[in-house]
């Protein structure tokens, strides 16, 4: 391993340092976006976060791809870095049958996640849950074919109105395109439900909550009230710069103050690896720091573009992705608005997240 406080590689994702007694690693600010997707192997093995410390946010933990034991029979399939497009899945192994909770992106992960659900349980995978429409979770329904995949009413109506964004994903993340090169049929749930549905895998109780908009308009929550875990789908980014081009922030810290009122102890979120409320409440900061900085570039009169560029992200500036304030400050202003929620313009925001990151590199 490295000197401790030296960097791993010229513009690696992440930096090793000491602090205090242990060794933690932070994400360099000064890496290409592009690098944050490919940290050196070897950063797998730094502990990042020592037991019983209060987590910060810009104190980065380096996590795995990795299937994890969270009580008998829950699992959380967790995938390294958390980046665009690289999301994590759940189990929920029964006796006859097993519930999988999203189902990843492209099919080399799917498979991934498969294969390492059957090392855990021989029961087949019968029931597949959507947290909600995006592809990075939903791409992968194919590889369920025969079972029942239950999503959100909107859930269905959102994957016919977008589509299979195969091709654009490709020419904004090219390191994707093998992944992509032949056709992935879009297969949407085919059974769906409106507010809240309540599954027993054995006497297991599994409760689906649908929060209205935050990170999408059909989120939905998978809660297991007697273990207090919660599969949050990406209602919950944890050390990942989190999007709301296709939410409302307001509406997501909303959905925060939600799961901070559950008994929840554990949370398994959409991209990020596995915490409490602890993460929960740095997501909550996140949010914050956005919508009260923008709130008063919006009441000085200031445009979004000039906001967007003026703001400080502080020690969330550490999370990957950080460009992603661009559309997150987008939507808020739509949000201060009052208008009806609209989609946003992808090409004008994928600009502007450009020249973000020129200016701050």
């Amino acid at each position: 391993m490295p000197a401790a406080g030296m960097a791993v590689a010229a513009r690696s994702p992440v930096e090793v340092s000491h602090a205090g007694s242990r060794l933690v690693a932070r994400l360099n600010p000064g890496a290409h976006p592009s690098a944050w997707y490919h940290a050196p192997a070897l950063l797998q093995e730094v502990t990042a976060m020592t037991q019983g410390s209060a987590p910060r946010a810009d104190v980065i933990p380096v996590w795995q791809t990795e299937m994890i034991t969270l009580a008998d029979g829950l699992y959380a399939y967790v995938q390294a870095t958390g980046g665009f497009c690289i999301s994590n899945a759940g189990l929920i192994a029964g006796g006859a049958g097993s519930v999988a909770v999203d189902a990843l992106f492209v099919p080399r992960m799917t498979r991934a996640f498969l294969d390492e659900a059957a090392r855990c349980t021989a029961a087949p995978i019968t029931t597949l849950i959507n947290t909600h429409h995006h592809v990075d979770h939903t791409l992968g329904n194919h590889l369920f074919a025969g079972r029942t995949i239950i999503g959100h009413d909107l859930t269905r109506s959102e994957m016919a109105r977008t589509g299979n964004p195969a091709a654009r994903i490709a020419a904004v993340a090219p390191h994707f395109a093998p992944d992509l090169a032949e056709p992935i049929p879009i297969v949407p749930p085919n059974l769906t439900y409106s507010d809240r549905l309540t599954l027993y895998v054995d006497e297991r109780e599994v409760q689906l909550i649908h929060v209205p908009t935050a990170h999408t308009i059909d989120d939905t929550l998978v809660y297991l009230p007697a273990e207090r875990l919660l599969f949050a789908g990406d209602v919950a980014f944890f050390y990942v710069t989190p999007l709301a081009f296709e939410g409302s922030i307001l509406g997501w810290l909303d959905a925060i103050a939600r799961i901070e009122a559950m008994e929840v102890e554990r949370i398994v979120p959409g991209h990020g690896p596995v915490g409490t409320k602890a993460e929960l409440a740095l997501l909550r900061g996140y949010f914050e720091l956005l919508r009260d900085q923008a709130q008063e570039h919006y009441r000085a009169g200031h445009s979004a573009e000039q906001a967007v560029m003026e703001m400080d992200l502080g020690p969330y500036a550490a999370w990957g992705e950080p460009e992603r304030i661009v559309p997150n400050v987008l939507r808020l202003y739509q949000d201060f608005s009052g208008a009806p929620w609209a989609p946003l313009d992808l090409a004008a925001s994928r600009a502007l997240q450009e020249a973000w990151l020129a200016r701050h590199r």
